[in-house]
């Protein structure tokens, strides 16, 4: 397995890999077809065996999403994943291995990274040594079809007919008021280490 920097040509192998390797994972509608660009710099960094992309890592230096910002240099975590049938050979440590010296040689001192409910995906950034921020923890519902007249006013909408699908954030505490109208819900966590 080799770590390397993400080229701009494998643009459409690093967006198939996405969607594979979120496809188990409550990211799976979090589908792209265009790679993300950042306003700070980022590193991009894929993992590939026998010339095939098998994960990815990309990291924002400075981003204006950081919720910490008194410690110094920070970064986010924005993608990491490695496909299903590649996973549990050191992929994803691997990959993080490689983008924490380059964070750390360009003088970050933490990292902060989004996640959901995903166990393993918890536990990989647990044992990689992320802490949980258990004030920033916060609930992605999804609401569909006619439950979602309850939460708009269509007339001030201007003529609709009625969404098919809303999506909105909510505190952690209103976990049960959501419960009954929500089809779906994901506890949205941040977790943050420090080098």
């Amino acid at each position: 397995m080799i770590i390397r920097e993400y080229q701009d040509a494998e643009e459409q192998a690093w967006l198939r890999c996405r969607m594979a390797a979120f496809l188990d994972c409550s990211y799976y509608n979090d589908v792209k077809q265009k790679k993300d660009g950042y306003e700070h710099p980022a590193i991009s960094l894929v993992a590939e065996q026998d010339g095939r992309m098998i994960g990815f890592a990309e990291a924002e230096l400075d981003s204006g999403d950081l919720c910490l910002t008194d410690r110094g240099r920070g970064a986010v975590l924005w993608h990491l994943g490695v496909l299903p049938e590649f996973r549990n050979r050191g992929a994803a440590q691997a990959l993080w291995l490689e983008l924490k010296e380059q964070l750390q040689a360009q003088e970050v001192r933490f990292c902060e990274v989004w996640t959901q409910e995903d166990v393993p995906a918890n536990r990989f950034y647990q044992k990689m040594g992320f802490v949980l921020d258990e004030a920033r923890t916060w609930l992605r519902c999804y609401v569909q079809g006619r439950q979602c007249g309850k939460l708009l006013d269509q007339s001030a909408a201007g003529g609709i007919y009625g969404p098919e699908q809303l999506v909105f954030d909510a505190p952690l505490e209103q976990k049960e008021k959501w419960r009954e109208i929500c089809c779906r819900m994901d506890e949205v966590r941040l977790y943050r280490v420090f080098f």
